[in-house]
């Protein structure tokens, strides 16, 4: 792999992870108290947006992929919907804090799932990193409350492994993968539909003018291209990698909160916060000087 694709995946990965701290303020602003609402809107607004732009755009269908499910892409579509849930279910079962700090894993667990199914080479300095900005997560989540029961562990650790496989499967897809987390979203969304973990019938409600332009910009802009961002971003870099730009919601998250409800962090948040951009920030820094990182597939 060579540096200039090193940069290149760390700048989209970067980027993506950017905009995915959005999330958290654009959830509070949506005033959506259902979170399996949540996972249905968002889904199918996500992949509304991607059937638009493969229709509108035929120019960036090399790059975001086919808005159905494919022999390629299968599988990293089925791990983006798991994820969905499970982190849904997380949030549902537990305390945000808990689900924070088992998440923060999933650079660690990239690798060696990488290292055990694709015999990929653990790289130390991933892993250095990743340590690094996990302790950057617990410093920032020491003041909450912990609790919650323990299938909210189970779910957020499967949301862990979810988004390493996604991750993983997103370097090996042939053709392109911006779409792929939309695609899972849509999937995710027809599942808790399917379910009836939820009562439709308010959705319409929802969506309208007064708190629906923000469901809008959540679910058709900001996550269909922060996600998307961060599985092509693993055409450049290893998935390892990539888990770490997911840290930067947990960081910066607080942050867009504050600047919004006047909801100042406390100086453990800001200290965590500063621990992981410092963190993903060397790394990527680090990753472009070396010209023997780990390959990934860029078929």
């Amino acid at each position: 792999m060579t540096n200039s694709n090193t940069m290149r995946g760390s700048a989209i990965g970067i980027a993506g992870g950017l905009l995915l701290s959005l999330d958290a303020l654009l959830i509070r602003l949506m005033h959506i108290d259902d979170a399996w609402v949540i996972v249905i809107l968002r889904g199918l607004l996500m992949w509304l947006a991607f059937v638009l732009v493969y229709a509108l755009v035929p120019r960036w269908r090399a790059v975001i992929g086919k808005p159905w499910p494919t022999r390629s892409n299968l599988a990293a579509t089925v791990f983006f919907a798991i994820a969905s849930v499970t982190f849904v279910s997380a949030l549902a079962h537990g305390a945000v804090a808990t689900v924070l700090v088992i998440i923060s894993s999933t650079p660690f667990v990239s690798a060696l799932l990488a290292r055990l199914l694709f015999a990929e080479r653990l790289d130390r300095a991933v892993l250095m990193a990743a340590a690094i900005a996990l302790c950057g997560v617990a410093v920032t989540i020491s003041g909450a409350p912990s609790g919650g029961s323990m299938y909210a562990n189970y779910f957020a650790m499967a949301t862990s492994v979810a988004m390493a496989m996604a991750f993983l499967c997103s370097a090996r897809v042939e053709g392109g993968t911006v779409g792929l987390p939309s695609l899972g979203g849509v999937v995710a969304a027809l599942l808790v539909a399917g379910l009836q973990l939820t009562p439709l019938d308010n959705i319409p409600a929802l969506l309208a003018p007064t708190h629906g332009v923000w469901t809008l910009i959540e679910g058709a802009l900001v996550m269909p291209l922060a996600l998307g961002l961060l599985a092509l971003s693993t055409r450049y870099v290893a998935a390892s990698n990539t888990g770490l730009f997911l840290l930067l919601e947990t960081a910066l998250a607080p942050l867009w909160i504050w600047s919004r409800f006047g909801e100042q962090p406390g100086a453990q948040v800001m200290l965590g916060g500063a621990i992981i951009i410092v963190a993903v920030l060397f790394h990527s820094v680090y990753a472009s000087r070396r010209p023997d990182l780990p390959a990934v597939a860029t078929t």
